[in-house]
């Protein structure tokens, strides 16, 4: 068996004696779980998640069976609301029954009916208004006047409350969708060792160089800040800078990648006391956005693959180093190819590791 040789005294991060153990326990695992962004129904809204569209149906059906009449019997309409039904009134009743046909089949046939239903309130607005006018007139009935105010009122808030909840849906669905084609990670591992230890080798990033496997690496350039670099399926080789934006000792440490970088990346890393004793349980999540439009996300699942497997490895060989001061590899991972069940003596050329021979 061959393992890497890590300078365990220069790094800072050797744990003391009474705390090395096995560098893999099948239950201190590393479980890795890339997920991709779910799909989106065609009207661009997540399927099953919106209970606010039947309402919005209703006033839909009410706004055109109002309008109907308005221009039907607008005579007995003026009469119902306790205004004087002359020449003036029929028009503007005409008129205010037109604009209500337009709002309900808007409504009831536009796949995003927001902007009629927004309609509506503005003529409920304007409702008021003429209502609050003929109150003034001495012909009108005000008994009827107040209570077809009351009534525009309470339609006016149902309208008000309908259009909100159809455009913080609108928002909500275009950020699902901006995040369809996403990657997501998550993978966790429990260290023996104490969690101020195991916080102090992530803080800052300082030590994810040591860990992380030739297929990415991670540059400090600043304070808080660090270069990213990750070579994904297909040979294409990412890069991102990635800025921490909340640390709390010993609990999480929070990141993203800054504005204007090819990849829109985030994710945290938490840490928390294992159950009986054992030590340090680290969560690693993330979400990265794949660059290159739809060509992108078609390599969006082995993408994910490869991501997830190779989060899984780098925690794996961080609690190899917490625990033993060295990561350990297989001979066949040194010296691809099939090698001797005694392992050589000499180590090629151009690998610094010292080898254990049985």
């Amino acid at each position: 068996m061959s393992t890497t040789s890590t300078s365990p005294e220069a790094q800072g991060i050797c744990p003391p004696d009474n705390q090395r153990g096995p560098a893999n326990r099948t239950s201190n695992s590393a479980q890795s779980k890339p997920i991709t962004g779910r799909p989106l129904n065609g009207h661009g809204m997540a399927s099953g998640n919106s209970d606010i569209e039947p309402l919005a149906r209703v006033l839909g059906w009410f706004s055109l069976g109002l309008g109907l009449a308005q221009i039907a019997a607008p005579g007995k309409i003026a009469q119902l609301i306790g205004v004087d039904d002359d020449d003036n009134t029929i028009t503007m009743m005409r008129v205010v029954g037109a604009r209500e046909i337009a709002s309900g089949i808007g409504i009831l046939t536009q796949p995003k009916p927001t902007p009629w239903l927004w309609a509506r309130v503005g003529g409920d607005a304007m409702d008021l208004a003429l209502l609050r006018s003929a109150m003034d007139s001495p012909r009108a009935d005000r008994d009827r006047v107040a209570t077809a105010t009351a009534a525009v009122l309470g339609i006016a808030a149902v309208d008000a409350l309908c259009s909100t909840r159809l455009a913080t849906e609108a928002v909500a669905s275009r950020q699902q969708l901006q995040h369809a084609g996403d990657v997501s990670v998550k993978s966790a591992i429990t260290v023996n060792a104490p969690i101020d230890q195991v916080y102090g080798a992530w803080d800052g990033f300082q030590n994810l160089p040591r860990f992380m496997s030739d297929a990415a690496s991670v540059q400090v350039t600043g304070d808080g800040q660090s270069r990213w670099t990750l070579t994904a399926p297909a040979g294409i080789t990412l890069q991102w800078d990635v800025e921490i934006t909340d640390s709390r000792p010993n609990e999480h440490i929070a990141w993203r990648t800054v504005s204007g970088a090819p990849v829109t990346a985030e994710g945290a890393v938490r840490f928390r006391a294992a159950p009986g004793d054992r030590g340090t349980e680290i969560v690693f999540a993330g979400r990265f956005s794949p660059p290159g439009g739809e060509l992108g996300k078609k390599i969006t699942q082995p993408f994910a693959d490869a991501l997830g497997t190779k989060l899984g490895n780098d925690l794996r060989h961080f609690k190899q180093l917490i625990e033993l001061g060295e990561i350990v590899h297989s001979d066949d991972s040194l010296i691809p190819g099939p090698n001797p069940a005694q392992p050589a003596r000499e180590v090629p050329s151009g690998l610094s590791q010292s080898t254990n021979a049985s």
